[in-house]
């Protein structure tokens, strides 16, 4: 057994990411696992890349902005962090800015 085909959500260094709108005429049968990227690169890639401003006018630097609930790699009460001292931070009672990996895949 097991699963034949793997679509994972979060965006992968090993796994190609496919997007609707974007890339998905790329895909090719013969891979097995495949990242949809992210929600946030799945909102703004087809504006960014393909549809809209990108191919119309051309994008020389961008900066983009998300707001999340709350994600599972959040501490759900202040305590340490390996990363940095904002992601110590109760997720539910803060505003903590954090990266994204759709700023890089876009």
């Amino acid at each position: 057994g097991g699963a034949k085909k793997v679509v994972i959500s979060p965006p992968s260094k090993d796994a190609p990411m496919f997007v609707v709108g974007v890339n998905e005429k790329e895909y090719k049968r013969d891979l097995d696992i495949v990242s949809n990227a992210s929600c946030s690169t799945n909102c703004l890639a087809p504006l960014a890349k393909v549809q809209v401003i990108n191919d119309r006018f051309g994008i020389v630097e961008g900066l983009m902005t998300t707001v999340h609930s709350i994600t599972a790699t959040q501490k759900t009460v202040d305590g340490p962090s390996s990363k940095d001292w904002r992601g110590g931070r109760a997720a539910s009672f803060n505003i903590i800015p954090s990266s994204t990996g759709a700023a890089k895949v876009i």
